[in-house]
């Protein structure tokens, strides 16, 4: 199994608009920023490949229904993918992409919204969200492609490379962004 990077940059870039997850719908909505997410590794031919995806990597909580707080990681960090988990769900916002990337705890990588413009938006709480139209599966189709798995089915192979502890992310250092009503 080959090795597959994972990189969360630190700027900032395009708002999205969210909720306060998960009691905090009545509160309005929010605006979160965007990250690059740059997914490296090598094909079957030993040729480097790199491939952008725009994420979001902070969100909104409201745990008590009435104090929204931005939450996500801030600090630069790398961490070894514990699983994939396929029977996830996302849980704010309808979806067709399915699964997540356990990173640790309940930090996870997995399906975001196509569009800023995707209604009802998504809520977050500091999961790393891979944008765009069928954008998780993209991001999942390279990793099997970098990986060289050859499990038989996309399931198996998913999880093959989750057992395999060869994929990785990198967290860049980024400020945490203040709280923003849309």
């Amino acid at each position: 199994m080959r090795a597959v990077n994972i990189m969360v940059g630190g700027t900032p870039g395009q708002e999205f608009p969210t909720w306060a997850y998960p009691n905090g719908r009545h509160l309005g909505e929010f605006l979160i920023p965007s990250y690059s997410c740059v997914v490296t590794g090598s094909d079957n031919s030993g040729n480097s490949v790199s491939r952008n995806f725009v994420v979001l990597r902070f969100g909104v909580q409201c745990i008590d229904m009435k104090t929204p707080k931005i939450v996500g990681l801030t600090d630069h960090q790398t961490h070894v993918i514990k699983a994939w988990v396929g029977s996830y769900r996302v849980h704010s916002a309808a979806s067709d992409e399915t699964g997540a990337w356990r990173v640790y705890n309940n930090f996870l990588i997995h399906d975001g919204p196509d569009y800023v413009s995707t209604r009802p938006p998504f809520a977050t709480i500091g999961c790393i969200e891979v944008t765009g139209p069928q954008g998780f599966d993209i991001f999942n189709d390279l990793i099997i492609e970098l990986s060289g798995s050859k499990a038989a089915s996309r399931e198996e192979q998913l999880e093959e490379i989750g057992r395999a502890k060869s994929l990785r992310i990198t967290y860049e250092r980024a400020i945490r962004p203040p709280l923003k009503r849309r």
